[in-house]
């Protein structure tokens, strides 16, 4: 059968939200359109490094003090710009589920924020790990790595479900949910990416 492919991007308002997806998978062939807006106005790809945080690799498998950042950020992300669509995703179950008991004691405590958590029928707020994110999309997507580095400083190159077979197909739907922002939080930086110990 004779294909095509669609190539006019619709969902990224922000040309930094898709600019790596359609590098390393598309070949640059979709037609994204720049932004008027600039990354200091609320919108595109940001970075969020947390290099005090620590991956209990050998016990919990979370990173509690990268999921306490995260649910501030919702917290902020519902007061300050409760009209956008917000979903949280992180790579792995175990850090998904850290990040939704915070998100649950943060609503038993606060009636507003628990209010505005269930306020949007038509795309709620979601916690979701990285392997049920497809299908999602909201205005505002904040990524949990979890992953990183430990107490001793080391990082293991094991990235859960992104190091089995297909994980960069699911590493770009998860980086290409978000309309206008994405904010990823991690304590990795660049240079701590060896893909030569990679599994």
């Amino acid at each position: 059968m004779p294909s095509r492919m669609l190539r006019w991007h619709y969902r990224s308002r922000h040309e930094s939200l898709i600019a790596l997806s359609n590098r390393e998978f598309y070949e640059g062939r979709l037609v994204v359109f720049p932004s008027p807006a600039g990354r200091g106005q609320g919108e595109g790809l940001d970075y969020r490094h947390l290099p005090d945080t620590v991956y209990e690799r050998g016990t919990s498998r979370t990173n509690p003090q990268e999921a306490d950042a995260v649910v501030q950020a919702v917290l902020e992300h519902a007061r300050s710009r409760p009209e956008l669509s917000l979903g949280v995703a992180a790579f792995s179950q175990a850090q998904k589920d850290a990040i939704e008991k915070r998100i649950e004691a943060l609503a038993r405590k606060d009636a507003a924020f628990d209010q505005w958590s269930t306020s949007n029928a038509e795309e709620p707020f979601f916690v979701k790990n990285l392997e049920n994110v497809q299908g999602d999309e909201r205005d505002v997507i904040l990524i949990s790595v979890g992953y990183g580095r430990d107490a001793a400083g080391a990082v293991s190159m094991n990235f859960g479900p992104l190091n089995q077979a297909g994980g960069e197909r699911r590493l770009n739907v998860l980086i290409t949910r978000a309309r206008r922002r994405c904010v990823v939080f991690t304590n990795l930086s660049p240079d701590d990416i060896d893909l030569a110990r990679a599994p």
